[in-house]
């Protein structure tokens, strides 16, 4: 997991998280297996972004994960409410998405080993191809 139940605490309420978390009025505590459900959603979302260009899953969590999966626990909890969810977990929450979209293609790299960064990381623009110049099926003015 990239992220814990006390990494939520450190970002929102333990009342709201609380209220988040649980369908039945008053609840006294967090729902663990409901916040555990969403923070292994948010670890297929980390992963799906990551999986080509890191091996996984990685050895230790960056930070910039954890903050990532916590921000994106926190909007989808949220989002189970007919209530807005506020402005700044939901510009969190599109900052997350932008960073892991950066990572995904690229732009910016996670500080890890260099056995955990796959080659494509390395030269993201290159790609491998079998072909040669005998097999283009039209020259430069396009005759056959």
């Amino acid at each position: 997991m990239y992220c814990t139940i006390n990494d939520l605490l450190t970002r929102i309420d333990e009342k709201v998280l609380i209220n988040l978390s649980n369908d039945i009025f008053p609840a006294s505590s967090v729902n663990t297996q409901r916040i555990n459900e969403t923070i292994e959603i948010a670890d297929d979302i980390i992963n799906s972004a990551l999986r080509n260009k890191y091996q996984l899953p990685l050895s230790s969590t960056p930070k910039i994960i954890t903050q990532i999966a916590a921000d994106i626990v926190i909007y989808r909890l949220y989002s189970r409410r007919p209530q807005d969810i506020p402005k700044n977990y939901v510009k969190n929450f599109e900052d997350a998405i932008a960073l892991l979209k950066d990572l995904q293609t690229g732009v910016k790299v996670l500080e890890a080993k260099s056995s955990e960064i796959s080659e494509t990381v390395l030269s993201p623009q290159m790609y491998m191809c079998d072909k040669t110049e005998e097999d283009r099926r039209f020259n430069k003015r396009f005759e056959l």
